[in-house]
């Protein structure tokens, strides 16, 4: 959430970012409720200065009418003044993060920039096959039976594909642990102030599955960031201690409400994955260099196994409501041309902080919010990319050597 000051002194530019963004034109409505937020607060806070006045020494029988008229009349206003507040935090819920002085503008993906391209793209004297349908990978990649048992976009990973998700995890989450991120282990359902104080909710509220809401009233996570961010809800960290930097890996359930028609085949696009999420909170001013710190860590794992890649600088149209910027890293996938999104990582400023209240002590001893910074470590779709650009003549996949280690071989054989 912005930080309602930032309307009061500078409206202009909210609402710049927000029309950038495509979010709904709610300034004027904003700032005439805030308005009339801090004008019954000023009524209120003088009518009860005159209560406590008239309340000093023995009220009279008349005073005592006067002083229950009083109090009748503040508990209206309060009650007046609740329902005014709730309208205006209601509307600040709707305005996105302010963007980055360096976030491009733009209303639709197209304006993303490419930043880098690295390494070299893979040259086939064949035409390659989709990951799907190379024969050494295709018989352990079961959708019909996991559409069988759950749905579409669900299915299981058996013998060496099985092995293979488990040996890129490991490889990638041990390089994002020697870069100084601490395991952590979280729930992966959660309520709904975890969705709401992370900006999940409301912007991407159809997204997420929710559970059992008679009774349990939880919600499955699309991201451990979720979980990971509300580690700290409502707590006051050490300066000492920043920036603070975490990991998880953790399945992740994502509706996926508005991509039908949209990598139907294969498991590029799906219900349940697994993911390796980084979150970390530093102080505003080392949040730039701690959200390149991030994409270093995303770029060099990619390296790490020899895949060709781009980053994207996304525009304002693209971006999710919490971040101020955000870099997304597409591999290469040559069974479709293109490059395909594995990685994003988010600078979200305060927008989550404030919403969560997470603050440090600065120097002057003085209460002040952390920003956060997330980013993907891996998700499934790294293995995909490996398949894909290692593909051989025959069908078979020669893995990248930084996965020999973990494995009892170095082929995917048909």
């Amino acid at each position: 959430m912005i930080d309602i000051a930032l309307l009061r002194t500078n409206p202009e530019l909210v609402r710049a970012s927000a029309v950038s963004r495509g979010a709904k034109d709610c300034i004027d409505e904003l700032i005439a409720a805030d308005t009339a937020v801090r004008s019954l607060q000023t009524d209120v806070e003088s009518m009860r200065h005159d209560l406590k006045s008239r309340s000093k020494g023995k009220p009279t029988e008349e005073d005592r009418v006067i002083l229950q008229e009083l109090s009748k009349q503040i508990k209206e206003k309060e009650g007046e003044l609740t329902k005014l507040e709730s309208v205006r935090t209601e509307l600040l819920t709707t305005l996105p993060n302010i963007n980055d002085g360096e976030t491009p503008i733009g209303a639709t993906e197209d304006f993303n920039k490419v930043v880098a391209t690295v390494g070299e793209k893979p040259v086939f004297d064949f035409e390659p096959l989709p990951y799907y349908d190379l024969p050494s990978v295709k018989p352990f990649i079961k959708l019909e039976e996991g559409t069988r048992t759950s749905g579409s976009r669900f299915y299981y990973l058996t013998g060496k594909i099985a092995m293979l998700q488990r040996a890129v995890f490991r490889a990638a989450s041990q390089i994002i642990a020697d870069e100084g991120f601490e395991l952590v282990i979280p729930p992966l359902l959660v309520r709904e102030r975890a969705m709401y104080g992370t900006g999940h909710f409301p912007a991407d509220r159809f997204e997420i599955y929710h559970v059992n809401p008679e009774e349990d009233d939880l919600y499955l996570v699309g991201t451990a960031e979720v979980p990971l961010v509300s580690l700290h809800d409502g707590e006051t960290l050490n300066a000492a201690d920043l920036p603070k930097m975490y990991m998880a890996e953790t399945t992740c359930f994502r509706r996926e409400a508005g991509s039908y028609g949209k990598d139907q085949a294969g498991i590029l696009r799906v219900h349940q994955f697994q993911k390796v999420e980084m979150v970390a909170f530093t102080t505003p001013e080392n949040s730039r260099a701690l959200h390149a710190r991030v994409r270093a860590v995303e770029e060099k794992i990619i390296a790490h196994f020899g895949l060709h890649y781009q980053v994207l600088d996304i525009c304002t149209g693209d971006l999710g409501y919490p971040a101020a910027r955000k870099w997304d890293i597409e591999a290469w996938f040559p069974s479709q041309g293109k490059f395909r999104e594995l990685t994003s990582t988010s600078n979200t400023t305060d927008y989550q902080t404030r919403r969560l209240n997470i603050g440090y002590r600065n120097e002057a001893g003085e209460r002040a919010l952390v920003h956060s910074v997330n980013g993907t470590g891996v998700t499934d779709r790294l293995w995909l990319a490996i398949l894909e650009q290692y593909q051989q003549k025959d069908g078979s996949v020669k893995l990248p050597p930084a996965l020999h280690s973990f494995l009892p071989w170095t082929t995917l054989d048909v």
